[in-house]
């Protein structure tokens, strides 16, 4: 790039850069193979991807899809299932496949839900509304949405019940040895 002009002059404040770009080839999406899955089938794992042979392989609908799958196993208390997808580009026929190795780690169960920032009868509503009983597989989808319904100030949990807050603070604490996640709830 070079600038032309007089020297003497003040440069602008903008330059405007203008950079050819060649997108290259649409890569189409030809499928995937899983391996270290026991909990889920492939089956079920290839649907929650959403993509079928031949679609376009746009990368943030692929990232999508590993969401998808970390989301499946969250609702079965798997909270650190890690996924490795592993592409394969074939360049002659522009398709991408990939080999997805997962580790599922192991599952946890509700522990506690500590509230603080609510009265004691705001509580009281909110502990009737939980969707998860103590003990049980934590379902994190079902956790997402009950947060969702409080940042909504939904009518559901607190029915009508004045409750005044601004946001709420959320954390999810796992315990491994105990196999538990326990729910910390701060209401502002």
């Amino acid at each position: 790039m070079r600038l032309t002009g007089n020297p003497n002059k003040k440069l602008p404040e903008q330059i405007p850069v203008y950079v050819p770009i060649n997108p290259g080839a649409v890569y189409r999406w030809k499928g995937v193979e899983w391996s270290g899955n026991g909990v889920l089938s492939t089956i079920t794992l290839t649907n929650a991807i959403g993509l079928k042979s031949g679609d376009v392989a746009d990368g943030m609908a692929i990232e999508g899809a590993w969401d998808r799958v970390r989301e499946e196993y969250g609702r079965r208390g798997y909270m650190q299932t890690k996924i490795d997808p592993q592409a394969t580009y074939d360049d002659a026929a522009h398709t991408v496949a990939y080999h997805v190795h997962i580790e599922e780690g192991k599952t946890f169960h509700l522990g506690s839900v500590v509230v603080t920032g609510l009265s004691p009868n705001a509580e009281k509503h909110l502990r009737e509304a939980w969707p998860i009983p103590q003990g049980d597989l934590f379902d994190k989808a079902k956790y997402e949405e009950f947060l969702t319904k409080l940042q909504a100030h939904s009518t559901e949990i607190f029915r009508d019940l004045p409750i005044h807050y601004d946001e709420v603070g959320h954390w999810l604490q796992p315990d491994e040895a105990k196999g538990t996640v326990d729910v910390l709830l701060d209401f502002k």
